[in-house]
């Protein structure tokens, strides 16, 4: 089936991904921070080891997330040229 408009990499696109991206990143490690440093009552030392601990997994997990992102807009974005070239 044939679409009527084939989807462009936008700014609002982009500004979507991106932010998605920058919350898988940050909030976890402001969750465990939040929660070692006024739950669990832990120095500090020990909070920033467990809170760049999990920045870095967040990180892996957002380096993959951006992956799956870019080659769905660009597996949309090829299937907007190729309608385009069947013109």
């Amino acid at each position: 089936m044939m679409r009527d408009k084939p989807n462009k990499i936008t700014s609002t696109r982009v500004f979507a991904a991106g932010t998605i991206l920058a919350l898988v990143i940050s909030i976890p490690a402001i969750a465990v921070t939040l929660v070692t440093h006024y739950i669990i009552k832990t120095n500090i030392i020990v909070t920033l080891v467990a809170s760049l601990i999990t920045l870095f997994i967040a990180m892996g997990f957002g380096y993959k997330l951006s992956k799956k992102l870019t080659t769905k807009v660009q597996q949309d974005n090829d299937e907007g040229q190729d309608l385009e070239k069947m013109k």
